[in-house]
């Protein structure tokens, strides 16, 4: 018995796949620029608290954006789809993929800009051989567009190499020679536990590739034709995902609303199609989807609103649920913080990215609970620098081995305080009624609001005697002009806004 209890603990510690998506590198701009708002930064769900702290300075991390850790959460590597960087920011041996003319004309900046176009696959036998899987795209001459991506490849990376800062092997071979979707790259765990099914949607049309990556490389492909073609405006705006179980498979479209089927991980075969349609669809901008930790609900994100459904009702359509309607918040007066891609984090949270270069991520708090008992939260999570429209590109790790993700992990603003300015969001702004002066972090408290003129002449006071960090102020029978706010805390700091009406 004690040598069978060794030999189980032994596979179990071997096989665990733990905290391979516990640090989400975003963000950052190039080089040139020395402004820490410009920097990458990292949002770290290791140990019991999360903390988001900056990170490097040098090329971009946007639409496009895979990384790794160990199964201890120890970061490895990432990529942005130009080139595979180590565990400090430098390019690995030999680690230019996806060479070609695309990527000569956006590489020079180090974004390869295919959003979800990478993910990194750890083979299942080794804590050492990860895949990177990359779509490939070129320039080309047809009805639909001028750029297409026309091919997945995949490259090794082998981290024994290089003193453990690893070093690719393989690189750029192909997984599939089809016209593909410029978006949507997702995979989910074989039912025997150590291969992958990668799934990918064909370029507009409704067939889907499903390749099983073994520990050899991929075996051949299957295609199959299911449910409903999709619109060539749309590509490049989608986002699909697996269910953490592994059961069903969702693609989230601009023009038709949500593609929902089920999935049998052992043959890699989508049935029983369903499409959820909002009246919130539109082309002109990307969306996003997400499942619950439990698997049951899916929420939608288009620019302006947030929507679930039921996946476990046999009429979803009748499921859908209203979450919210973005509020109107704005960075800097120019960066509208609407709704986009979404990721299902380790701490049991859904965060969802902004479509532009924001401070600040929304959160759903508790995604298992139904309706808007879920507790959605915008603009709910402060970042120490620029997030150019990026979140990372994660795959249920654990499936499997273990629960998907820590309902454990504490949601807290920062572990630093230096991390975070001290500076209160005003928005709309410019304003035209209902004016929102709000702190991010919960130990901010508005106490007081005055209004003055640029000449420092007092238009009016607002003083609060309840403990609010966001208080909406009518500003209706404000006339037109430029004022200066002055805002005031509870432990006694005063900050100045210039507010334009």
């Amino acid at each position: 018995m004690r040598v069978l209890f060794f030999y189980l603990f032994l596979l179990s510690g071997l096989y665990a796949q733990g905290k391979r998506d516990y640090i989400w590198h975003l963000g950052g701009s190039n080089s040139s620029k020395n402004d820490t708002n410009f920097w990458r930064f990292n949002i770290d769900f290791n140990g019991n608290q999360r903390k988001i702290y900056l990170s490097h300075k040098d090329y971009p991390v946007s639409i496009n954006n895979a990384s790794i850790c160990d199964k201890n959460g120890n970061f490895l590597f990432y990529t942005t789809g130009c080139w595979i960087s180590d565990k400090s920011f430098n390019k690995m041996n030999n680690g230019y993929i996806n060479q070609g003319a695309y990527h000569d004309f956006t590489c020079s900046d180090g974004d390869y800009r295919v959003p979800f176009g990478t993910i990194i696959l750890p083979e299942s036998n080794s804590d050492q051989l990860f895949f990177v899987i990359s779509k490939y795209s070129e320039f080309v001459q047809d009805s639909l567009s001028v750029l297409a991506t026309t091919k997945l490849l995949y490259s090794i990376v082998d981290m024994t190499l290089n003193n453990s800062y690893g070093e690719v092997v393989t690189k750029n071979q192909i997984v599939i020679d089809k016209y593909l979707s410029a978006s949507d790259l997702t995979a989910v765990r074989h039912s025997n536990n150590e291969d992958w099914w990668i799934l990918v949607p064909s370029r507009t049309s409704n067939v889907y590739y499903s390749i099983q990556m073994t520990k050899n490389g991929p075996l051949p492909f299957i295609q199959q034709t299911i449910g409903m073609d999709l619109y060539p405006l749309d590509d490049g705006g989608t986002q699909s995902c697996f269910s953490p179980d592994g059961t069903k498979y969702a693609r989230m479209t601009p023009s038709k609303g949500l593609f929902l089927m089920d999935f049998d991980r052992k043959t890699g075969t989508l049935s029983n199609f369903r499409n959820v349609v909002t009246g919130s669809e539109t082309n002109d901008h990307t969306v996003g989807v997400a499942f619950s930790p439990d698997s049951r609900f899916v929420y939608l994100s288009y620019r302006f609103d947030l929507y679930q459904v039921d996946s476990w009702m046999q009429d979803i359509q009748s499921s859908l649920v209203h979450i919210d309607t973005w509020d109107g918040y704005v960075d800097e007066g120019i960066w509208a913080a609407g709704f986009d891609a979404a990721m299902l984090g380790p701490d049991c949270k859904i965060y969802i990215r902004t479509g532009t270069s924001n401070k600040v991520m929304h959160v759903i708090n508790d995604p298992n609970k139904k309706g808007k008992d879920c507790n959605f939260q915008q603009h709910g999570i402060q970042l120490p620098a620029w997030n150019h429209a990026s979140i990372p590109n994660f795959v249920n790790y654990r499936l499997g081995y273990e629960p998907v993700c820590d309902s454990n992990l504490v949601m807290t603003f920062s572990l630093n305080p230096d991390d975070y300015v001290f500076e209160p969001h005003v928005y709309p702004n410019p304003v035209k009624d209902k004016l929102v002066l709000e702190f991010l972090a919960p130990n901010y408290q508005i106490k007081k609001v005055s209004f003055y003129t640029l000449t420092g002449e007092l238009i009016s006071d607002f003083t609060f005697q309840d403990n609010s960090q966001k208080r909406i102020i009518d500003c209706g029978n404000l006339s037109e002009g430029i004022y200066l706010l002055r805002i005031l805390t509870n432990n006694g700091l005063c900050s100045i806004k210039k507010l334009v009406k």
